[in-house]
């Protein structure tokens, strides 16, 4: 799994709604809620980054320390996102 380089699929919104996140995807009129880090992977997934580069960043933008599992968690949002249908097929 840390060479996969998720990527968005085309047609879903992304806006701020107070302290969270919505995407809305418009070929199916579905809206999924997101937190501020859920919204942070989603930036990342642009088909450049593998998982090894997101958790590199998410550690770096909120100073994780390297004792803490951030893999587990993003490998369950990353999921998430494949099970809601808003990652691009590749």
């Amino acid at each position: 799994m840390n060479d996969k380089k998720p990527v968005r699929k085309e047609g879903i919104l992304s806006r701020q709604l107070a302290e969270e996140w919505i995407l809305y995807d418009t070929q199916h009129g579905t809206v999924h809620v997101i937190n501020l880090m859920a919204e942070f992977v989603w930036r990342m997934c642009d088909g450049t980054h593998d998982l090894v580069a997101i958790e590199k960043s998410i550690r770096e933008a909120y100073a994780v320390p390297e004792i803490k599992n951030v893999r587990k968690d993003l490998e369950q949002i990353i999921q998430q996102f494949t099970d809601l249908g808003v990652l691009a097929d590749k």
